[in-house]
């Protein structure tokens, strides 16, 4: 076998293995859905539960419908979930420009965005770098 023979098939197996990482990481039933807030999702959990749905599932189903981390998924259908003060998007997409401009790092933009939402992660680092992205054009 000649090295370039070799030296192709080494590029195709590694061009199919970053394209395969990069498709992993993609939630495929979060791709073009809107969250529901919790207070749209409770009537629905209070449902389940009555009809003795299992709470282990319906925390996932929580979770993947509202956006919210484990802990307050969790309150949530146990009851326990206090619920946050409405905050305005157009005020914090504000807040959140000017703890970026302010030089305050990103990730204390992002917890900052969790504590007023009570959205995930994913979810509030989206809204951040979304607000970034809004900010450089």
């Amino acid at each position: 076998m000649s090295t370039e023979f070799i030296l192709i098939v080494v590029i195709g197996l590694a061009l199919i293995y970053l394209s395969t990482l990069r498709n992993r990481n993609k939630p495929a039933d979060r791709q073009g859905r809107e969250l529901k807030s919790p207070e749209e999702i409770l009537p629905e959990i209070q449902q389940r539960l009555e009809s003795g749905e299992n709470k282990i599932k319906l925390i996932k189903h929580v979770r993947i419908e509202t956006g919210l981390g484990l802990e307050d998924a969790k309150n949530l259908v146990e009851g326990n979930y206090k619920m946050k003060s409405p905050i305005a998007d157009s005020d914090l997409k504000e807040k959140v420009q000017e703890m970026l401009q302010s030089g305050t790092g990103e990730i204390k933009t992002i917890k900052y965005v969790r504590e007023q939402t009570g959205l995930g992660l994913k979810e509030a680092k989206d809204f951040v770098d979304n607000v970034k992205k809004n900010e450089e054009m």
